[in-house]
């Protein structure tokens, strides 16, 4: 091996993070950091991986194996994205191999994407003489596309001889030749930058103002306070100096109306970036951003963070609270807002958060001083914000006045909305027709046999449902415990709803708006259009209805049941109710008139429901932040949850306590005992969960945890472990 001088660490898309290869010769010159290379694995697989690192010196003792090929001519992978990458291995209690998978378009990974190629056609000098029609025909055509631009052989042979061209091709008078093309589509602005009222650029100027103190500013706005129009100055003055933005949305269906916004004012300047696009699109995103083609805003969902930046100045996440930011399944589970935090401290970029209910760990920043805070408390046009109502569906019930699931006084709300033109929205978190049905004789309730939970019944499709792992059935004509005919729903989701709005509003079109009701982006934004054009009246929904959709007739919402959010068995369900009531309460009344929210529940004297009327953050805040350090919850400490699995409970038990054990050892920490998670089996398997909590980034002990994560993993190759750092 006298003739190799070079070697390379190459990660690979495994669950391990990388071996060292010996560069051969050929290739010594080629190879550089962040280059994807094909390198051998065991007896007869390959795999493609990125070079991270071209060591000086190695262990003289091992017989490296040698790299096969190198994949792309130029490096695919920034030394910005392998620090990033490097800092959520361990961060986020994984390995580099799990970034990877997630960080690269697949069809970079496997070696399969090709840019797309035109063919062209342009002149020669010292052309021949033309004499036949055809030719001059063609050529007359050439010179009508040539004053608009480069000429294109398709759109110059529309209508025009194939043969006469290559006659003039054979001839020496035009010659064709190949040139990358952009498969994504673009337009030019269509409109100029909107101007900010008075509000807005006071609100501007004093984010300005704190990023000269702090790179990470917060821009609180109440709901419909118009922090898209400042989000789009900030991009245009980063725009203007050459600088790249990358603007977080936290779901893809939330993108339509803002991305139709901001197109109109930048173009082709602008790019989305989203799992719903097809792999050759996002590799062909990644490859424009890696080659600095033109593209100077992204905007997109938690997988842009791994995106090839070569120049961010801004990095902008609006509605930061969102927990649609986290990767639940697979690893790594990372939280993009954070990610994106990290992303722009070493871009040396500014972070700009935005959202009327921000999440108490990023205020905790504020009131610490790390962060800044930038307060719009005025609606865009100065719209009144809601009134909100409360109604006690307990003495509703007592007095005979709820109707199905509406109290007399949202139904009579309801109807004077309708009567006068007004749109009307539901919220009720809860999916599927009911949340179960039972046995009105015995009290049987299905549940799912692979999961610890009651099926959900979908009276559509007639069949019960497991919201877990997808098993569905069809739904008993008789109960399968004692025979009675007749099992009787219990509690009520979206489908319900709009099917008692039939029997009370038989003229009103509603429509839903929840995960089973849209298929497809194509399908969302068609139930938006339909409401949006008044053709619905109705739209009813679950946390969907509540996240950044603006309409200009929506007078009345009606949250269902809000017990079902603030009685959920997690220490962020106050937080979490906050934030969605608040939320849908901003659809109302969102140009001149005031709109009305009217809140239904059965708990009037819980902590949070005043804070949610007076719409008074720092209300919420205070009482939140006493409850989280009276039990010592983040922003006071962060949360690792371990999830050990195995279908049979006494092995899933036993690693887990092995663990526990272990861990208490080596981290000098009191671990309680595992417990069940919030769902005890899940897929046929028992899930047994350990809940650490650690002060500050806590490094040595994370990767403390992943090596004796990884032994037990070792010992008993059967059982799944699986670690959630910042769960949510």
């Amino acid at each position: 091996m006298s003739h190799l001088s070079k070697y390379a660490h190459v990660i690979l898309p495994l669950a391990l993070n990388g071996y060292t290869y010996a560069v051969p010769l050929h290739l010594q010159d080629k190879v550089q950091v962040g280059s994807l290379v094909r390198v051998p694995l065991g007896k007869n697989r390959s795999y493609i991986g990125v070079v991270s690192e071209l060591p000086a010196q190695v262990d003289a003792a091992i017989q490296y194996k040698r790299i096969d090929a190198l994949v792309y001519d130029a490096p695919v992978v920034s030394q910005l994205q392998l620090q990033l990458w490097q800092w959520m291995s361990v961060y986020y209690c994984c390995t580099l191999g799990d970034v990877l998978k997630a960080a690269l378009p697949s069809l970079l990974l496997h070696g399969t994407y090709a840019p797309q190629k035109e063919v062209y056609v342009r002149k020669v000098e010292g052309q021949a003489q033309v004499k036949r029609a055809q030719q001059i025909s063609l050529l007359q055509r050439f010179e009508e596309l040539l004053a608009e631009g480069e000429v294109k052989k398709s759109e110059l042979l529309d209508g025009q001889s194939l043969s006469a061209l290559q006659t003039l091709i054979k001839h020496g008078v035009l010659e064709c030749y190949e040139k990358e093309t952009s498969r994504i589509k673009s337009q030019p602005p269509q409109m100029a930058m909107p101007t900010l009222s008075d509000a807005q650029q006071v609100a501007k100027q004093e984010i300005d103002a704190a990023f000269e103190q702090k790179d990470k500013v917060l821009l609180h706005g109440v709901t419909a306070s118009g922090k898209t129009e400042i989000y789009l100055q900030k991009i245009c003055e980063v725009v203007e100096r050459g600088g790249q933005v990358l603007f977080l949305v936290p779901e893809i269906a939330l993108t339509s109306q803002l991305a139709n916004r901001m197109r109109k004012v930048l173009g082709g300047l602008m790019i989305e970036y989203h799992s719903q696009a097809s792999d050759t699109i996002r590799a062909e995103v990644y490859m424009q951003l890696l080659q600095n083609k033109n593209v100077q805003v992204v905007l997109g969902t938690r997988s842009s963070v791994f995106l090839p930046f070569t120049n961010l100045q801004l990095v902008i996440v609006d509605e930061e609270h969102e927990t649609s930011y986290k990767q639940y399944d697979p690893t790594p589970r990372y939280h993009a807002k954070n990610v994106a935090l990290m992303l722009a401290h070493f871009a040396g970029a500014k972070t700009l958060l935005g959202s009327a209910t921000p999440a108490v760990e990023t205020y905790a920043q504020v009131q610490q001083g790390k962060y800044g805070c930038v307060s719009l408390t005025e609606r865009y046009g100065q719209t009144l914000l809601p009134e909100i109502k409360l109604i006690d569906r307990e003495d509703a019930f007592k007095k005979n006045r709820m109707k199905d699931m509406f109290s007399w006084y949202l139904l009579e709300k309801m109807q004077e909305a309708l009567a006068s033109g007004e749109q009307v929205i539901l919220f009720q978190n809860r999916r599927g027709f009911s949340s179960h049905v039972a046995c009105p004789s015995c009290g049987y309730v299905p549940k799912c046999p692979h999961c610890d939970v009651s099926l959900t019944y979908h009276k559509k499709t007639n069949r019960l449902a497991c919201h877990y792992c997808g098993y569905t059935m069809d739904a008993p004509i008789a109960c399968p415990s004692c025979g009675t005919e007749g099992l009787k729903d219990k509690g009520f989701g979206t489908e319900k709803i709009i099917e008692v709005l039939q029997k009370y509003f038989p003229d009103a079109k509603a429509e839903r708006l929840d995960v089973d009701a849209v298929q497809s982006r194509k399908v969302y934004e068609g139930i938006l259009e339909r409401f949006a054009s008044g053709e619905t009246q109705i739209l009813v929904g679950t946390q969907m209805v509540a996240k950044g959709l603006d309409f200009d007739h929506v007078g009345l919402v009606g949250i269902l049941n809000a017990d079902n959010m603030i009685n959920f068995p997690d220490f962020r369900a106050t937080e979490r109710a906050f934030q969605l009531m608040v939320q849908v309460s901003g659809r109302a009344g969102r140009r001149e008139k005031q709109g009305l929210v009217v809140l239904q529940t059965a708990q009037l004297d819980h902590y949070v429901l005043p804070s949610v009327v007076a719409q008074d953050y720092a209300a919420f805040y205070q009482n939140e932040l006493q409850e989280r350090a009276d039990f010592q919850y983040p922003p006071f400490v962060r949360l690792v949850e371990i999830q050990v699995k195995h279908a049979q409970f006494d092995k899933a038990d036993a690693v887990a306590r092995e663990l526990a054990q272990g861990l208490e050892h080596s981290l000098g920490i009191a671990i309680l005992d595992p417990g069940a998670a919030l769902v005890s089996r899940v897929n046929n398997r028992y899930v047994r969960q350990l809940m650490l909590k650690l002060k500050g980034a806590a490094i040595n002990e994370r990767i403390e945890l992943m090596q004796q994560v990884a032994a037990l993993k070792k010992r008993y190759p059967q059982v799944q472990i699986s670690i959630d750092v910042d769960p949510v």
